[in-house]
Order: C-alpha cells, then structure tokens, then sequence
C-alpha cells in the first residue's frame, strides 16, 4: 500500500484574517490553504486589456457578483438535445450557475443551485464545486466539507422565461464528499459503459480514497456500487471505453487516474473486481493533477500542480507527456516548458488541439506536434491565448479554473476563480490582427466547431429523448450565425 499523500511537504503559511486558510485535497487542516484564500489574494476580477492575448476574441464575461457571489470553481457544459442551446453550468463556493450562453456575447443567467445547508441551517459553502453531465442530468461534487453530491435535472432549464430559476435537486447520501467527478468520455459528453450502465466515478473527498463508482441509471437517486483504493488518493481520472493500441484492452473500460506522484491506470470493466493495471511515478513530481488522453489513445498529456510553486521547474510552467500505448507497461517521455511561472490546472485535447487553463496565464491552446519526438519542446505547438487573470501571471491560485472546449458553436467556456464565466472564440480577432504565421490557412474555430458537432451528434443520438427534425434545424442555424 502507498503512502497517503505527498502533501506533507511545505505548508504556506497564510495570514489572512477574512478568509480561513483551511482546505486541503483530502481533508480540512492542510496543505497550503489552496484556492481558500484566492479572494483575498486577488479579489473579483474582469477581463482587462487585450494585452496577453493571441488568436483568441473576447465574447463575453459573467463576473461572479452577477452570478450570485462566492469564488469561482469548476465547470461542464450541457447541450438541450432537443433545443440544441448550450449552457455552461459553472461551481461557485456558495452555489451553481447555470448559464444559456447560445449567443455567447449576451450569456443569461438561467439558474442557480444553492449549496446544501447542513443540520443547523448553515450553507455549505466550500472552494470546490465540480459538475458533470450525463445525458440530460448534472451531478455536483463539493469537497471541504459534508455536502452531498446534487443531482439535478437539466430539462429544467427549458422553464426560463427571463427570470432566473431556483433548480430542485437531490443530494446523494452514499458519498458526502467528493473532490472531482469523472465521467466516460473523450470528447465532454458521457458514454454508457460497456456493461449498459451510466456511471459517475468520484474522486478524493477523503485521505487515501480512489476510485469510487456511483451508479447513477436512476438519474436522481444514485447508488454506491464500488470503490477502488488499492493505489490510495485519486485526485481526477479520465474514463474511457479503450479502443487504442493495445489490442488486448480493447472495449475495456479504464480508468487513467492522477494520483499525487503517479500515472495509475485501473481496468473498471468488472466494478465488482476493478484492478490495477500499471502505475508509474512522474520524475521531479510536485503533484500529479490531471491529464487527458490524445483521440488515437496512445498519449496522455497531463499537469502538475505543485511543480512550480514547489521550485521542480526552473520558474516555468511544465506540460508531462505519457506514452500509454501499452495499458501494462505505461512509459513517461517527458514535458514541454512554457514561457511563464503559472500553476497549470486542468487541460482537455480536441483532435491535435490542446487546451489548457493554466491559473494566471488564463486559457492556452496548443496543436500537437511530433509525440515521438524525445525533445519535449516540440510535442506542443503554441497557437493561442487568453490571459483571464490581469494582475500577474505568477504561481498563485488565481486565475482560470477549468475550460469547456466541446460545445459544437467552437465558443470555449473558462471557469475563473476571481473573474466568473468568460466566453472566448478562437480567431475573429479584433482591429484587424490576423492568426499567427503558423496558423494562418487554419480556421481553428471553425475547425473544433466540425469536430464537437460531430460528437455532439453522435452523443445525441444515445440520450433518451431524441430531438426532433423541426426543432434541430432552427436551432442549429442559430447556433451557426451565433458563432
């Protein structure tokens, strides 16, 4: 058995008389008070000058006092498979936002989901709050504190009619506690697994807890079918039914957990006997946070989030690369350095496109380049970015939270712990720029719009109320002269 945590290390000591510097990713009482005290830090936020930006335009930002106060999280989108409008659904501290953002230069608050309150009546308010979707419900994990998973109903939605709506919802009883959630997916929308079944896998919420399995075929009442904690603390995992290299995986269902120091990937085909296939320690690891994998299944890009702060880098941002063509025998290649000291978080891949929310340094986009190549510096090319966060670009936790790269529209959501939901696009720059040399034939929007929209239509098809022929054309020429 692994140790518990590699978080014993440093801990920041915090001065902040307004804001209590007590979270941590397993439990309250440790490491560096992260993410707790980012409004004193930094404060709210909103998008400043065009400064730090490159191949990307500017469509809209919801500060986070417009969408109902607290410090920004997480965030998912969902797509109405009947009405084709997409929404952003994005965690705050005190709540869930939901947000129509079908003309994302005039996104509506459509919704909110407040934080459960616990015995006594107090709001459970806490600095991690993660949605997922599948199908046509969102599920909200909260760690810090006993909160419940909420399980809530998305055709709600449709009920707006100019006044923001207060959403029922469930909070399951089987996990109070959840540091981030998976679903299976490649491409933001959840699959059913090979058996038949939705899942949504729960990660961290607790010392040395990996792998836990909701089953969630009752969309509103969600029950615990297994755990998995051979391997101790999983922080985030990407769930995929394998159809890579490795031929005697295919059709697998796997799990590539981020686990503290390690790359650990678990076979979850059979919840009642999942097993550990291969775990391998990053070299100079800070904290191995999450990762995705390329669409032929053979890499795995992934962040550390302590590397930087923890002075393993030489004052840059660090990219990992994994080569996983082999699910048994997983080998790590190496990483790509960035010009700043930015904290990277959560990246997700469309195609060769590599989108990355890097905290102060906001939103970078990459192409891939030769994943073959030992030279870590050209396995990513840099295309674009958006600089969220005007103060700095130092190591701090400010800054860009998460993306949400797969609407079919090709507009890009980006969480921002200080600044809210900011809706961005790639290209259409302003005041005559033109794309960078490198890029200068590419429509890059127009080129992951083809591609979400293809997934999303194929998605559509196994959700279980098909939209119907006269409601999906309008709404999808909407959509296109919206983009």
């Amino acid at each position: 058995m692994r140790k518990q945590t590699t978080f014993a290390a440093a801990v920041l000591s915090c001065a902040c008389a307004a804001v209590a510097c007590d979270f941590t990713h397993e439990s309250a009482g440790g490491e560096n008070g992260k993410h707790a005290n980012s409004l004193g830090l930094g404060g709210y936020t909103t998008v400043g000058s065009t400064a730090n930006r490159r191949n990307i335009s500017f469509l809209s930002q919801l500060t986070l006092p417009q969408m109902g106060g607290g410090a920004g999280s997480s965030l998912w989108g969902w797509v109405d498979p009947v009405t084709n409008r997409e929404y952003a659904i994005m965690g705050r501290s005190t709540g869930t936002s939901f947000v129509d953002v079908t003309n994302p230069r005039q996104p509506k608050l459509v919704a909110n989901l407040a934080a459960t309150t616990s015995a006594g009546g107090t709001l459970n308010a806490s600095s991690w709050r993660e949605p997922k979707v599948i199908g046509n419900h969102a599920y909200i994990g909260v760690d810090g504190i006993n909160h419940g998973i909420q399980a809530v109903d998305l055709t709600q939605l449709r009920n707006y009619n100019g006044t923001t709506l207060t959403l029922a919802s469930t909070a399951t009883t089987p996990v109070q506690r959840a540091h981030t959630l998976g679903i299976n997916s490649m491409n933001g929308y959840a699959n059913v697994s090979p058996d038949g079944n939705k899942y949504v896998y729960v990660a961290g919420g607790g010392t040395g807890l990996g792998v836990r399995v909701l089953n969630v075929n009752n969309p509103l009442a969600p029950t615990l079918v297994n755990s998995f904690n051979v391997d101790g603390y999983t922080h985030e995992m990407q769930v995929v039914t394998y159809n890579g290299p490795d031929t005697a995986h295919q059709g697998k269902e796997i799990a590539f957990a981020y686990n503290e120091d390690t790359l650990t990937i678990v076979d979850i085909t059979n919840k009642s006997a999942m097993t550990q296939m291969a775990r391998l320690t990053q070299p100079n690891r800070g904290y191995v946070h999450q990762g995705w994998l390329t669409p032929d299944q053979k890499y795995v890009i992934s962040n550390d989030e302590l590397d930087e702060r923890n002075n393993l880098t030489g004052g840059k941002t660090r990219t990992h690369f994994w080569d996983v063509s082999n699910l048994d025998s997983p080998v790590y290649r190496g990483f790509y350095d960035h010009a700043t000291a930015a904290v990277d978080h959560n990246l997700y891949i469309v195609g060769d496109m590599v989108f990355q929310s890097n905290y102060t340094t906001g939103l970078r986009v990459f192409r891939l380049g030769d994943l073959t190549n030992a030279n870590g510096q050209d396995n990513l090319i840099p295309v674009a970015e958006f600089d969220t966060y005007s103060p700095n670009n130092g190591n701090s936790f400010n800054g860009a939270w998460n993306n949400y790269p797969f609407f079919p529209s090709g507009n890009i959501a980006i969480s921002d712990i200080n600044g809210g939901l900011i809706m961005v696009k790639l290209g259409d720059l302003p005041g005559g720029q033109t794309m960078s040399p490198t890029n200068q034939a590419d429509d890059l929007s127009g080129i992951l719009s083809s591609m979400n929209t293809a997934a999303f239509n194929a998605y559509r098809a196994s959700v279980p109320e098909p939209a119907t022929l006269s409601l999906l054309i309008p709404a999808a020429m909407l959509l296109r002269r919206k983009r």
